[in-house]
């Protein structure tokens, strides 16, 4: 084979290589419009639907922010309302026991004296009864 037939077949073969490569272009390409018509548009659905919930998500995060804030807020709040209510029913419970202290120890007082008139007037039945 002379120089010429070798470099022919040379530009041959290199012309199937571009061909193929053009054919693999192509496919390539067509693929690619293939799988983009059939997922860009439920890829962009999906995208939408993501995009709300997020937004929806957000707003509930930012809602759940601000309820946790109240929610510190009134725990605090709770807390020293039950602190004074524990305090004031301390307080009623230590002066009940105290005036009913005072309440037992002059009933006492009254009843000993009524007691001692009793046996006072006891005794002066007894004696009358004597005579």
């Amino acid at each position: 084979m002379s120089e010429e037939e070798l470099r022919d077949q040379i530009n041959k073969i290199a012309s199937k290589i571009m061909e193929v490569e053009e054919g693999a272009k192509k496919k390539e390409t067509y693929i690619k419009n293939k799988i983009d018509e059939e997922f860009n548009n439920k890829i962009s659905e999906y995208e939408s639907k993501l995009q709300v919930g997020q937004n929806r998500l957000d707003e509930v995060n930012k809602n759940i922010d601000k309820l946790n804030l109240e929610k510190k807020k009134l725990n605090s709040f709770i807390s020293d309302l039950n602190k004074q209510c524990n305090s004031l029913k301390k307080d009623k419970t230590g002066i009940l026991k105290k005036e009913f202290k005072s309440i037992t120890k002059e009933k006492d007082s009254k009843m000993k004296d009524i007691n001692r008139e009793i046996k006072l007037l006891e005794k002066q039945l007894k004696e009358k009864e004597k005579l």
